[in-house]
């Protein structure tokens, strides 16, 4: 599987696709804490419509989750909730960086799927949103620098680094983290003008471990 991939030349694959056919090996960087998961065999998708349709997820309940009011060095800004998920926004005092983490119930008739298959399937479709932003508008590019499964902190998780170019704006990178916790998703998103993509995807780490904290401190 290449390393990079832009949309506006070849169609992309979905992260269970490659799976089937590799494990990726983590990058040196990341290999600290950190180890590949072998997912097992998966099916051979080949196509967006053959992907896994989710049955509607359970409503997410607040009263469940501890809401931190600053993730990452960032600030809470607001959060959205509905049936299906929680969004809660945070940005830091410039408006350059910005991050989303989404909580979203695994979805009914998912719960007896291996992990690391549901981590996948749900960053897969997730990932065929970004790419069908992209394709919507000739102007617009997504660059895909790398993606993995690998376990973080007991949880398979899949990890993107982005690159995006709107028209009118900068080169927007990105990062893009998908994990589980008990029974829900945690998808965090970043975006800088600033900063690299691997950068954003150890601050989506970082949140992501803030978050978890947060978590286990209302057990305690």
């Amino acid at each position: 599987m290449p390393n990079r991939m832009n949309v506006k030349v070849c169609y992309l694959l979905c992260l269970v696709l490659a799976l089937a056919g590799c494990s990726t090996t983590a990058q040196q960087d990341d290999a600290a804490g950190s180890s590949t998961l072998k997912a097992g065999k998966l099916p051979q998708y080949s196509s967006p419509e053959d992907l896994p349709k989710a049955v509607p997820a359970n409503p997410v309940s607040l009263d469940h989750y501890q809401v931190p009011p600053n993730l990452a060095g960032l600030k809470l800004k607001g959060e959205i909730s509905s049936a299906k998920a929680i969004t809660l926004q945070y940005q830091d005092e410039g408006k350059q960086e910005s991050l989303y983490l989404v909580i979203t119930a695994i979805p009914a008739g998912w719960d007896n799927m291996a992990a690391e298959r549901a981590v996948a399937s749900y960053y897969s479709e997730v990932r065929q949103r970004r790419v069908n932003r992209a394709l919507s508008d000739s102007a617009n590019a997504l660059t895909i620098i790398s993606e993995q499964l690998m376990d973080l902190e007991g949880q398979p998780s899949a990890q993107a680094q982005l690159r995006w170019v709107e028209a009118g704006k900068p080169i927007q990178n990105q990062s893009l983290l998908v994990t589980r916790l008990d029974d829900a998703f945690i998808r965090i998103s970043n975006a800088s003008y600033k900063q690299n993509s691997r950068w954003l995807l150890q601050q989506a780490k970082r949140a992501l471990a803030e978050f978890k904290a947060a978590q286990k401190a209302i057990d305690n």
